[in-house]
């Protein structure tokens, strides 16, 4: 594949191989009109016949077979069950905060690769997937597709973008939510580096309008353990607020911050229904990937 198209940037030869065995599905009933794999419930216009049922008043006179009532004088609607395209929206935190890079990848390039893996397993199974990219306000969106171009569309967007800017994650995500009115999977990467209580509104934005959420929590492992040793400055990469000091001073009361908003992330997850995945940016994105999609298979036999 070419270097332009940004999937090989993203994705080695190796890693599609892996991830065309691999299976996307909600756990939920989806919608839509699409060709896909995934059975609705709903009833509707669609590609496969289901059943007769006779015509009630109040029932939409477009779906009656005349053909049927020229044969017998009554009159009869089709009834189709939907066999329905997944739709799958990956949202990924390009602020300024992902740009942190303690091991050999920042934690966006981390996230870019682990969401351009989603992107084809999604079309890989003839499923429609679409990408937004935020930081303060929503830098682009493409909306759900199928099919192998969007794929490369969505990788070189991915691969190309620069983390820049302060996150608005919550405003960000409200919007969202209001444009994507069919329900689907929602898959969201960033650190989360937000407030709790406005990243919970966010998120039960999507879940009451019944999407299946996921979130790839994504951190560098020294956010974690703090490894640092020597007096230094520090940065807040969003805000561009220096401190000078030594990290022995301040390790202690890091390490119990950061493991209470971890705590208080995944609370925040659990009571809304949303699945949470620790995604730490010293592994491989692939495998990451690999072991979510297998466990959340096993969870939902």
């Amino acid at each position: 594949m070419a270097e332009s198209d940004g999937i090989s940037q993203l994705l080695s030869a190796n890693d599609l191989a892996r991830l065309s065995r691999l299976n996307l599905s909600s756990r939920f009933t989806v919608e839509g009109t699409i060709s896909g794999a995934h059975r609705s419930q709903l009833k509707g216009v669609s590609v496969e016949f289901a059943d007769y049922r006779q015509y009630v008043p109040g029932d939409d006179p477009k779906h009656l077979d005349w053909r049927v009532f020229g044969r017998n004088e009554r009159l009869y609607l089709r009834q189709y069950e939907e066999e329905t395209s997944l739709r799958v929206h990956l949202i990924v935190d390009g602020s300024n905060s992902m740009a942190y890079a303690h091991g050999k990848i920042s934690k966006y390039r981390f996230a870019a690769s682990c969401a351009a893996a989603l992107a084809y397993i999604t079309v890989h199974q003839q499923d429609a997937v679409g990408l937004a990219l935020f930081d303060e306000s929503c830098r682009m969106t493409i909306p759900p597709r199928g099919g192998a171009e969007q794929l490369r569309v969505i990788c070189r967007q991915l691969a190309q973008h620069q983390p820049a800017a302060k996150t608005d994650m919550a405003a960000t995500l409200h919007r969202l939510a209001e444009q994507a009115k069919r329900r689907g999977v929602v898959i969201i990467f960033s650190d989360l580096f937000d407030d709790c209580d406005k990243l919970k509104a966010a998120l039960a934005h999507f879940r009451r309008r019944r999407h299946d959420v996921i979130v790839y929590q994504v951190l560098d492992r020294a956010e974690l353990d703090f490894p640092f040793r020597e007096v230094g400055a520090f940065e807040d990469l969003e805000s561009g607020e220096r401190i000078v000091t030594s990290p022995k001073d301040i390790r202690a009361s890091y390490q119990a911050a950061i493991e209470d908003f971890l705590y208080r992330c995944r609370q925040v997850c659990a009571g809304l229904g949303v699945e949470h995945v620790m995604a730490l940016s010293d592994q491989q994105p692939v495998d990451l990937v690999v072991r979510h999609l297998h466990h959340r298979a096993l969870a939902g036999r």
